[in-house]
């Protein structure tokens, strides 16, 4: 066994963990840099999950975009300074603001613009999250979840938000086109969390900040600060995450879609014909406009 800090030891063997991998590093202009996590990184073990930037924002950054096939969700952490501007073409404008929540499902295509206000400093996640065929088709929609209404898990050494989903007893929102489960936790020193990973379901755990040990079993990782690591779909199981010293972790968790799909930027469909298709509705203006 490898000692990794005085209390936290490391074993060799690993059957349901994934490997370490770390965010790559990306910056736009002067005003956008992010740790990016794509799927291809973790060799679909990220699965349903196709993209994860934990991003800081101070200027706008993209023009308005289309997104097909997949959910668009942004995570704002409590440190963002300022409110991140939404809008989009299901009639939303939208002021997040810290600790919140903004899940659109753009299904068949919705567009959208999201940037900071003067003065803000947006950190938070931006994560795509690919839909079953069955889904790909459906109208978009959005679910907005006020941090205000995220109820939080406080024990000895943890504090954790349940944005999504349920841990242990604590149910967060609902009402995602597939179930998910999304954590975002904060361990003190000698600090502790235990999350059971529902049966079937595959989990994508991050350190935001800080290192931890993620444990299943006799298994373990750890992650520094800007890495992640993937939970393998199986019998339901018990993540445990340590740490010896403050850290900030995300977890998500979900069934893996295991489907083949074809991506086209943030367009992701089944075949290369419903991309087409997509892109010819969205430039008719069947997705309608974004409000001004």
């Amino acid at each position: 066994m490898q000692a990794i800090d005085r209390d936290l030891e490391i074993p060799v063997l690993a059957e349901r963990l994934g490997r370490v991998v770390a965010g790559i590093p990306h910056a736009i202009g002067a005003g956008f840099t992010a740790h990016h996590f794509s799927e291809e990184m973790f060799g679909g073990e990220m699965d349903p999950l196709l993209m994860v930037d934990d991003f800081t924002m101070k200027a706008p950054t993209f023009e308005p975009h289309l997104h097909a096939g997949i959910s668009a969700v942004t995570v704002m952490f409590e440190d963002s300074i300022g409110e991140f501007l939404n809008r989009d073409t299901l009639g939303h404008n939208i002021a997040l603001k810290a600790g919140d929540l903004y899940w659109l499902a753009a299904a068949s295509g919705a567009a959208h613009e999201e940037r900071p206000e003067a003065g803000a400093r947006t950190h938070a996640l931006q994560i795509f999250v690919n839909l079953p065929a069955r889904l790909k088709a459906e109208p978009a929609r959005s679910l907005l979840v006020r941090a205000e209404d995220v109820p939080v898990v406080e024990g000895q050494g943890h504090r954790v938000r349940v944005l999504l989903g349920r841990s242990g007893g604590v149910a967060g929102a609902s009402g995602t086109p597939e179930e998910t489960t999304m954590l975002d936790g904060v361990l003190g020193g000698a600090g502790r969390f235990s999350h059971g990973l529902a049966d079937g379901h595959q989990a994508w755990i991050y350190a935001v900040s800080g290192r931890l040990a993620v444990r299943c079993g006799e298994e373990a990782r750890l992650l520094e600060e800007g890495s992640a690591t993937t939970v393998a779909a199986g019998p339901g199981i018990d993540i445990v995450l340590d740490s010896g010293a403050p850290a900030h972790f995300v977890l998500i968790a979900a069934k893996p879609i295991r489907e083949a799909f074809v991506r086209h930027g943030p367009l992701v469909m089944s075949t290369a014909a419903d991309v087409r298709r997509t892109l010819v509705r969205y430039a008719e203006g069947s997705f309608g406009r974004i409000p001004a």
